[in-house]
């Protein structure tokens, strides 16, 4: 790409300068990055780790000098064995570029292993941290194993030496017990999840009484399908015991921690979990001869019991035995009579003051009293009207006479008349009312007079 070189202050270029925009200096300068760094590794402290709900994270990697913005797509954090954190040292594998939006110069990060602590060991650690705050290591939910389990669930490859080895253990230990083999992969990809659905499968089997999962010893790297959690996770909901029998007995996983008991070998896992059948049978015959030296020691001495009790009185004259019960009950009897006439007469006395009530409480009675009470209150209302009766009399007459006093009558009687006009009826009280020739009736004390008015005065 040809560009024209700045000019000395005060020349004239004998031709115009290209000018760029932003973008293209900002693109022309990714594209030498972007063909300088194709492929870096770099080392450096990881800063201001942060993800985004996208799942993509942002850092800075720097060292004491300088820092580059670093891009670590989701895609590309699955396969990774750990989680980086801030202060993480580490080594980091991708291609240098320009984010044009800002002009800011990144690394897209494509792979990335912690330094000092391998990538594998930091992964197990953080693993093993998160289960045991959630605690799936605790002894408390960790199952007893069956003393004689009668068949064993097998989770391991078919063709390793591990499952040779325990099916010798478990044959040689017990004959009788029997062996399902779920076969699996024990390392490499999809190894983890296999071991996951053979726990699993083997659950659904209620005859089976243990569970071993497990394989031979190799490197950290050979083991880790058992440093999975979603092996973890099937041997935390594992209904049937689970023994893990991984590696040599220097190696630990986190299956070791959560399973409910950790063999240092699958052969050891064999000969913890199956009891020998010649100790079993000599324990049960050890314990039959116990038992019989037990019983006949206890038939012995019933059997003394029984002769002492033989050469007793009452095995004798067996009729002696019902002498003392049936004086017995000859004084119960005795006290039964004394207090049925004890009762009898307590009886006799309420039942004697029971008829007396309700003799008093008859019909007879209680109507002979109200007709009693009924006369009594016939007699004090006749009384009571006869009085009431007087006393409106007295006082009937006393305003009789005050009516007689005031009454019209009355003063007729005394000379007085009433005189009414014929035509209108009414009470003559003045001359004006009438005029010569009217009509008016005049009443008297006795009788009555009809006159004409010959002359008004007033």
């Amino acid at each position: 790409m040809a560009h024209t070189q700045p000019q000395a202050a005060g020349h004239i270029p004998e031709e115009q300068p290209h000018v760029y925009s932003v973008s293209e200096i900002t693109r022309d300068v990714r594209a030498i990055l972007e063909a300088a760094f194709d492929k870096a590794w770099i080392e450096g402290e990881i800063s201001n780790f942060r993800q985004a709900a996208s799942g993509h994270a942002y850092f800075v990697l720097k060292d004491d000098k300088a820092q580059i913005k670093c891009v670590l797509f989701r895609g590309q954090r699955v396969g990774m064995k750990f989680s980086p954190e801030d202060g993480d040292q580490v080594l980091l594998f991708g291609r240098v570029t320009v984010y044009e939006a800002r002009g800011d110069y990144q690394v897209i990060v494509e792979a990335m292993e912690p330094r000092g602590l391998g990538a594998l060991q930091k992964a197990f650690e953080q693993l093993k941290e998160k289960l045991a705050k959630e605690g799936l290591f605790d002894e408390s939910r960790k199952k007893e194993l069956p003393e004689i389990p009668w068949k064993i669930g097998i989770v391991t490859s078919p063709t390793g030496a591990a499952i040779r080895d325990m099916i010798h253990v478990i044959k040689r230990r017990n004959p009788k017990t029997s062996v399902l083999l779920y076969p699996a992969l024990v390392q490499g990809e999809g190894a983890a999840e296999e071991i996951a659905r053979g726990i699993k499968e083997l659950n659904k089997h209620k005859d089976v009484d243990v569970l071993i999962i497990g394989r031979g010893g190799g490197s950290i790297e050979d083991l880790w399908a058992f440093n999975e959690e979603v092996v973890a996770r099937a041997i935390a909901d594992s209904k049937i015991p689970v023994v893990s029998a991984v590696g040599h007995e220097i190696d630990f996983t986190i299956a070791d921690f959560v399973a409910d008991l950790r063999a240092p070998t699958p052969s050891a896992a064999a000969e913890l979990v199956v009891p020998k059948l010649n100790d079993i049978v000599q324990d049960l015959q050890y314990l039959t001869n116990q038992m019989i030296e037990r019983m006949e020691e206890d038939i012995e001495d019933y059997r003394e019991r029984l002769r002492y009790l033989i050469d007793r009185r009452f095995f004798r004259e067996p009729r002696r035995i019902l002498e003392a019960p049936a004086q017995h009950l000859d004084e119960v009897v005795q006290r039964l009579l004394r207090g049925l006439d004890q009762w009898v007469l307590v009886k006799r006395g309420s039942l004697t003051q029971t008829v007396h009530r309700l003799f008093q409480a008859s019909p007879g009675k209680q109507i002979q009293k109200m007709s009693e009470r009924r006369i009594d209150l016939v007699a004090r209302l006749q009384r009571r009207m006869e009085s009431q009766i007087k006393l409106k009399k007295e006082k009937l007459g006393g305003v009789a006479k005050s009516l007689g006093a005031l009454s019209p009558l009355n003063v007729l009687e005394r000379g007085y008349s009433i005189t009414t006009a014929q035509k209108t009826g009414k009470a003559v009280t003045s001359s004006k009312q009438v005029k010569k020739g009217d009509t008016v009736r005049i009443r008297l004390a006795q009788g009555q007079l009809d006159a004409t008015v010959d002359e008004t005065i007033d």
